[in-house]
């Protein structure tokens, strides 16, 4: 995402990387939330224009949609932890809902007709960009500076989330949180299939392949039928199978990012695409796909293969542990683990991670009660809140270690009653004692068993010897001109179709070297020149200042030092 310009042009951050030690040192210091420890409750943080007698105000707040709810506990936007904000928080609420996979849809309708909501959370930073050019968003930095008391501490302890904030007008229209930089991306294999079928771990593209068409073919699972698939290629198992080779533009995902580092300077790679897309068409030709990986845009289809045992290497967004959970109630024997990505001709890469900072919220810039909103934003990165929102409610859902760790008090219970409410935490700190898997105090036996692949998953992803692709983060990228970005749309979903035939259609390499020069010219007629310069500009004249890829490694390490 875009931030400030300075006098030497668009720039990521306007820190210097002689502070970044420090900046991370400072990230790392903190426990789970701000320090402030209290809930404003519901007369909400007192503010100059919203002091705690003044009439409790209404807002509307999106939320994401999953389809999770159990029948018993409502719906997304009418549930115990809806009512819980509702009863304790400083506004009142109505939940707008937006399905997660189809939420820009969604948005844009309700931009266009009026009804968006004051409080947005939206995951996608190019859609945060384009709702900051079309000045839809609302400037906070007065908002903050006269009505917060939590984020605004938040803010003084994560300074990098201001600096995140700050658009290219060299004000705050972002809401975010701090993150541990963890895998984000797995690449799961079934290695009680490789055992029984006497394989080892590919580790090169045509060991992948091999796997793949064994998976197959080879009846792994040994019900007499040939109903196996040897590799996911849809949603994240796509993503990571273009990482593989080093490049950013994937099939699926929120945009594509084919530039690299070479030799100091910025460059549009044509030859790490030419040699994913090729890759992707032989497992296509050679039958270990899903014939309609196209169409399973969100992975779907391709996680109830894999939690119904009938899928040999899987694309994991997160700690999935439900979908393990799922697998070993149908497979109770089957054994999975994280493996690292092939080495290509380009070298070896890793699945992406999570940002240092993640950018989540907005505030629309027609909300009609911004106090009140603000109200809500201190709120959520309140102790009570996340600590609700997280573990539930203490004596209900949890207890209290000596050390301060929420233990369940009835997992199952959880399950149901708490585990559907996460899209509720955007703005929660991600960090302390009481985040991640491995904190848990009484994990069960499928946590515990994935607590195992997450090690396997830092040991083989979190190298920087084996680094994420591109330049940077996605989120530390400058924000493209409107007309730029709009080049860039466009011409990477024809590109994007044209390369869904190229695998599909079969060919062979011919086909695959037709793809990339019909590629060519589509971009070089869109004006995609522009975009390369646009980039190649930015690096040349902001490299040290802005956060690239090696300083982001460096906070994720101090950071973890700290914890």
């Amino acid at each position: 995402m875009t931030r400030k310009k300075l006098a030497a042009g668009p720039i990521v951050r306007n820190a210097r990387k002689s502070a970044y030690a420090a900046l991370a040192l400072t990230f790392a210091l903190s426990a789970a939330g701000c320090s402030g420890g209290g809930s404003p409750g519901a007369g909400g943080a007192d503010g100059e224009t919203g002091a705690a007698g003044d009439k409790r105000g209404s807002i509307t707040v999106s939320l994401y949609d999953r389809g999770t709810v159990p029948a018993s506990e409502g719906t997304m936007d009418s549930n115990r932890w809806t009512k819980w904000v509702n009863e304790n928080g400083p506004a009142d609420v109505k939940y707008v809902t937006v399905p997660r996979f189809e939420s820009l849809q969604k948005f844009n309708v309700l931009f266009a007709s009026r009804q968006a909501p004051d409080l947005i959370f939206e995951f996608d930073t190019a859609y945060q960009g384009q709702l900051y050019n079309q000045k839809q968003l609302m400037p906070l930095d007065d908002l903050i500076a006269k009505n917060s008391t939590e984020y605004k501490a938040m803010l003084e302890k994560y300074p990098a989330i201001q600096k995140a904030a700050t658009m290219e007008d060299g004000k705050m229209y972002l809401l975010g949180r701090p993150m541990e930089l963890t895998p984000q991306h797995y690449l799961l294999i079934r290695k009680d299939w490789l055992d029984k079928l006497g394989l080892d771990v590919p580790k090169t593209p045509d060991e992948f392949l091999a796997v793949a068409e064994a998976f197959t073919q080879q009846d792994p699972d040994g019900d007499g039928q040939a109903n196996t698939e040897g590799t996911g290629l849809s949603f994240v198992a796509g993503i990571i199978l273009n990482h593989m080779y080093g490049t950013g533009f994937t099939l699926f995902g929120e945009d594509q990012i084919p530039w690299v580092l070479e030799n100091d300077k910025v460059v549009h790679d044509w030859e790490r695409i030419r040699s994913a897309i090729s890759f992707q068409q032989k497992l296509y030709d050679a039958g270990v796909v899903d014939k309609d990986f196209v169409t399973d845009k969100n992975g779907e289809k391709q996680k109830q293969m894999w939690i119904s045992g009938k899928l040999g290497i899987y694309g994991s967004n997160g700690a999935d542990v439900s979908s393990y959970e799922a697998l070993k109630q149908n497979v109770p024997d089957a054994e999975v683990i994280a493996m690292p990505l092939p080495e290509t001709e380009f070298g070896s890469y890793s699945p992406l991670l999570s940002s240092p900072v993640q950018m989540t919220g907005m505030v629309n810039a027609s909300a009609k009660d911004p106090v009140s909103v603000m109200k809500m934003i201190d709120f959520m990165v309140s102790d009570t809140y996340t600590n609700t929102i997280q573990n539930g409610i203490e004596g209900e859902h949890y207890t209290q270690t000596d050390d301060g760790r929420a233990k369940p008090i009835d997992p199952e219970k959880n399950k149901t009653e708490l585990e559907y409410n996460r899209d509720m935490g955007r703005l929660t700190p991600l960090v302390g004692k009481n985040y991640g898997l491995k904190n848990k105090v009484s994990p069960t036996d499928a946590e515990k068993d994935f607590i195992k692949i997450y090690e396997q998953a830092e040991a083989a992803y979190m190298d920087p010897a084996r680094p994420m692709v591109g330049i940077t983060q996605r989120a530390y990228l400058p924000l493209l001109p409107q007309n730029l970005a709009t080049i860039n749309t466009n011409a990477n979903k024809t590109m994007l179709d044209m390369a869904m035939q190229t695998i599909v259609g079969g060919g062979g390499q011919a086909a695959v070297d037709k793809f990339i020069s019909d590629s060519q010219a589509v971009w070089d007629k869109a004006g995609g020149a522009q975009i390369d310069e646009f980039y190649a500009t930015w690096y040349a004249e902001n490299k040290d200042e802005a956060i690239l890829m090696s300083d982001i490694y460096e906070m994720g390490k101090q950071m973890r030092e700290q914890q």
